[in-house]
């Protein structure tokens, strides 16, 4: 796998139950694959659904906008990549920017972008994202290099 010069690349499962009858991984399934590589990158940091476990005290972020185009079907089971990086991170929100690729990288099966909210479990509004969180977040900032 080529490291690349932003962001992280993290492999996923496509099982045989999420693709459709003519065996292509149904369009809503995109989207769980990202959550699947977000969720293991923040967890491999330390964060945990559970506040008195996670390195990080906000453990509610909520999608608050989701866009995604599709390039090629990804068919058949198979262990695609998602590559995703941070392109802004605000006081509350962090602005996701990602692409599902070929487990060889030579193909761009769909990409997109997902602004995620940090919000207090309380009061249910948006909250500033801790000092731990931001630095953490550092090494997913940044932009592809131009081709």
């Amino acid at each position: 796998m080529t490291a690349p010069s932003h962001g992280h690349i993290t492999p996923v499962r496509v099982h045989f139950d999420e693709l459709d009858p003519m065996g292509m991984l149904h369009h809503s399934h995109y989207i769980l694959l990202l959550d699947r590589a977000v969720s293991t990158y923040w967890n491999e940091q330390g964060w945990d659904t559970d506040p008195a476990k996670s390195a990080f005290k906000e453990a509610i972020l909520a999608v608050r906008d989701l866009s995604i185009t599709y390039h090629v079907p990804i068919t058949g089971v198979s262990e695609p990549l998602v590559h995703f990086w941070l392109e802004k991170i605000g006081r509350s929100s962090a602005i996701y920017a990602f692409r599902v690729l070929s487990s060889d990288q030579t193909i761009v099966h769909a990409e997109g972008r997902r602004v995620s909210v940090n919000i207090d479990p309380e009061t249910l509004t948006s909250a500033p994202i801790s000092a731990e969180a931001r630095e953490a977040a550092m090494a997913l900032l940044g932009a592809p290099a131009e081709a």
